[in-house]
């Protein structure tokens, strides 16, 4: 900092020095002043003077220190709350996009908790890949209910000729849900649209009849032997409807299950997915809550007390790598199996 001359701004008898006529200048640092002096020939003199602890010119260089120090403070203030407002509208600005639906893959990289399950067994699994994603008891064996009703649709698309027709026996209707509509004793119905009651509103008395048409023992031998073909070592049947608590299988064996009819036989996820079907004075209706999902590609739920609530199906989910990833959900004896696929459903969206 330097000082010119301001003989008006200070008193005399406080910068004699100063103020004599041959001094033409001054600095000031924090612990001496250097007064610079024209000389008679012209030149200029530097003489270096120490600055006394309670000096007038130690307080003028504390003084002006300070007011210096508090410019550059509200300066950097100013210019920090300037930042912060445009980091503010920026952050905004990000949080609106981000609360857009993400790609699968981006979404994966956030850390979120796995979800807790009233199911003693389940599995989440990409059925291209084959990654598991999610799962408890994987490889243990538990009654399956209805879902052994998918076994059914492939063995009688596979063994039994569709245009036949069937006969509705006597004993196919012992066991069935009396709030199930439409089969009678002795009703004569084509084997391609016993699937719809089977399928759609689980119809005990539908999977016995397709059993009874080709043969009880020789049908569940089919199902048996489809277990070995398809991959399912820790699976089987002793009936085509699920109501015995023999027909046993595991997370892993479904998800085998599941994979090989959507690659092969997806016309029976496809029924599946019907809210409805209508075939002249019949009627069924689906009684599965996720068929009218966009996202469900298909799948059975299933239920007797010593199962309890059971579920396999296939979900397809946003992805960044392609398309879509397509899951298939296996839930095992839950407690409640609705709210077990819908809190599998967020985590993978969300994880």
């Amino acid at each position: 900092m330097s000082l010119f001359k301001l003989k008006s701004l200070f008193r005399k008898d406080c910068l004699s020095a100063f103020l004599a006529d041959d001094v033409i200048g001054m600095f000031l640092f924090f612990n001496h002043s250097v007064f610079l002096k024209k000389r008679k020939d012209g030149r200029i003199k530097q003489e270096i003077r120490p600055m006394k602890k309670h000096s007038f010119l130690s307080y003028m260089f504390w003084t002006t220190a300070a007011v210096l120090a508090g410019i550059m403070l509200t300066s950097a203030t100013a210019k920090a709350a300037k930042t912060a407002r445009r980091y503010i509208a920026s952050a905004g600005t990000t949080f609106i996009y981000e609360a857009t639906p993400l790609p699968y893959s981006v979404v994966e990289k956030t850390t979120i908790k796995k979800p807790s399950l009233s199911a003693e067994g389940y599995l989440a699994a990409d059925i291209q890949t084959g990654e598991i994603i999610l799962g408890k008891n994987k490889s243990k064996q538990f009654p399956i209910a209805s879902i052994t009703k998918l076994m059914t649709a492939l063995v009688s698309l596979e063994t039994i000729d569709q245009s036949q027709v069937a006969i509705v026996p006597s004993e196919a209707l012992i066991g069935e849900n009396p709030s199930i509509r439409g089969l009678s004793e002795g009703e004569v119905i084509s084997t391609s649209s016993l699937l719809y009651p089977l399928l759609l509103e689980s119809s005990n008395a539908a999977a016995k009849t397709l059993a009874d048409h080709l043969g009880t023992k020789k049908f569940i031998n089919h199902m048996n032997g489809r277990t070995e073909s398809i991959g399912m070592p820790k699976t089987f049947f002793a009936d085509s409807s699920g109501l015995s608590s023999k027909n046993i299988s595991t997370p892993e064996d479904l998800f085998g299950l599941v994979s090989y009819i959507f690659k092969n036989k997806k016309q029976i996820l496809d029924i599946t997915r019907k809210k409805e079907f209508e075939e002249g004075m019949k009627k069924w209706a689906n009684g599965d809550k996720f068929s009218g999902l966009e996202n469900f590609l298909g799948g059975k739920t299933g239920y007797t007390d010593s199962a309890e609530k059971t579920f396999a199906g296939i979900f397809s989910l946003p992805s960044a790598e392609a398309e879509s990833r397509k899951i298939a959900i296996i839930i095992l004896k839950s407690k409640d199996r609705d709210d077990d696929v819908v809190k599998i459903l967020d985590y993978l969206k969300n994880r």
